[in-house]
């Protein structure tokens, strides 16, 4: 049909783009004479285009006539054969451990078949632990990097790489999967120094290669970290135990309550093994480096942690401040909005004589508890905070409050010497750095004060 156009038309219309900012849209408007007019095929409304994983938007310069040549090798499209290059799938380069998790997926998926008499929980089982022995306990409580790495990100979301992990490693668990013996002895043994989930781990690789392997730790229990300082109702004993059994049924030897450097020298380690493996994790919280941070009210989130899971302490105090926006953190504030306090308590009977195992609390005391209230503060906006977004939502559903871009100043100290208050002081990082607000001091009462702000090896003795 014979179309007519008339000269474009410029109009303008107000409009708030991103960050608050006013202006105009500009637009071109085409007054077009046809004698038809085609309306689109139906079931393409504007929602089947946005929902719609296959449709592809108009794209600046789309209409632009390229070589034949040049289309060929634009960016990473072409028109010949593909061109396979060898890389790590982005999942597993953003795992730590560097699991094949491309390699169980597909198993779980059913496009890698198991071999005859396997099943298929048991075939991802195996390709999974090949680097990581641990399925149901990092299903639980891994920050899982290599979901911020899934390719499906650039689709819609990201594959739950953490849930189909956990699925893998609980039935493991339930029909009793264990890991082979190891086909020769080497003769050479290893000293592991920490009974955490890293020398967990290398005992189970040195075992793989018929090294033998001794773990030495302090404690009366293996787990270390996992054990003593994540709360049971994110990380079950009963799956714990279960997956360390697992490594130590491979001829692991242990030698619990043994502290090297008190109770065996780091000397003697020298001439009894080939080789030792430091894996003491960072059991050791970081004081507040502020005035009035030595208070004895004033406590670090590990030794809370430690506290709580060795079972020594049952409540906490009424206002109690946490420091910090990591998972240490996300489990303090958690612990203490669940402990709760009791109005009337001994001087011996304060949380802060719990954490620093001078007592211990009596669980028939507990049972008059009240709620406590519960403040996390962070020096950077919430945003932020490096601890899993869920895990935020589920703290603040409890009751928690939390408030971003407040940094510490000084701990004011009452006339018994404990910590009264926190002082602190707004600040602001609109320009990537942070500057504080003059004038914008003021005090936060608290009973307790737990910084959450960094941990470190103890290397007492060593």
């Amino acid at each position: 049909s014979m179309i007519t156009r008339t000269a474009p038309t410029l109009s303008a219309a107000p409009y708030r783009p991103a960050e608050g900012r006013s202006g105009y849209l500009c637009r071109q408007t085409l007054k077009v004479e046809c004698d038809a007019i085609i309306k689109p095929t139906a079931g393409y409304s504007h929602k089947t285009m946005d929902d719609k994983l296959t449709f592809r938007r108009y794209s600046d310069g789309d209409h632009d006539y390229k070589r034949w040549s040049e289309d060929i090798f634009n960016e990473d499209t072409s028109y010949k054969c593909p061109t396979y290059v060898h890389k790590t799938p982005p999942c597993q380069g953003s795992c730590p451990s560097g699991e094949d998790i491309r390699g169980w997926l597909q198993i779980v998926r059913g496009i890698e078949k198991p071999p005859a008499g396997v099943s298929w929980q048991e075939y991802a089982f195996r390709r999974s632990t090949d680097a990581n022995p641990f399925p149901s306990m990092m299903g639980r409580v891994c920050p899982a990097p290599c979901q911020e790495g899934c390719n499906r990100n650039e689709v819609e979301d990201f594959v739950g790489i953490n849930s189909v992990e956990q699925y893998i490693g609980d039935h493991a668990l339930q029909a009793n999967l264990s890991f082979e013996q190891p086909q020769h002895e080497s003769g050479k043994r290893v000293a592991i120094i920490g009974g955490g989930v890293a020398g967990m781990a290398a005992a189970y690789q040195l075992r793989r290669q018929g090294h033998g392997a001794t773990i030495f730790d302090e404690r009366a229990e293996l787990g270390g970290m996992s054990r003593y300082g994540i709360p049971g109702y994110r990380m079950p004993r009963d799956v714990m135990d279960g997956e360390n059994k697992r490594i130590l049924d491979m001829g692991v030897e242990v030698q619990m309550n043994t502290r090297v450097g008190r109770d065996i020298s780091f000397e003697q380690l020298e001439k009894d093994y080939d080789a030792i493996l430091l894996a003491i994790g960072a059991q050791q919280g970081r004081t507040l480096n502020i005035p009035g941070g030595d208070a004895p009210n004033c406590v670090s989130g590990v030794a809370f942690l430690a506290a709580f899971n060795e079972e020594r302490m049952h409540y906490t105090a009424e206002k109690v401040v946490v420091i910090g926006g990591g998972d240490t953190a996300m489990d303090v504030i958690s612990v203490a909005r669940r402990l709760g306090h009791i109005k009337t308590t001994h001087e011996n009977d304060r949380p802060e004589a719990v954490i620093r195992n001078l007592t211990a609390h009596d669980v028939a005391t507990a049972a008059s508890r009240e709620g406590s209230e519960v403040l996390l503060i962070y020096r950077r906006p919430i945003e932020q905070m490096p601890a899993a977004e869920h895990e935020v939502i589920t703290a603040e559903q409890e009751g928690v409050k939390i408030r971003g871009s407040l940094a510490p100043v000084e701990l004011v100290i009452g006339e018994d010497g404990r910590a009264k208050a926190l002082r602190v002081v707004e600040v602001d990082w609109t320009h990537g750095k942070m500057t504080t607000k003059e004038g914008s001091e003021f005090d936060i009462e608290c009973d307790l004060v737990v910084p959450a702000v960094g941990q470190s090896g103890d290397l007492t003795g060593l």
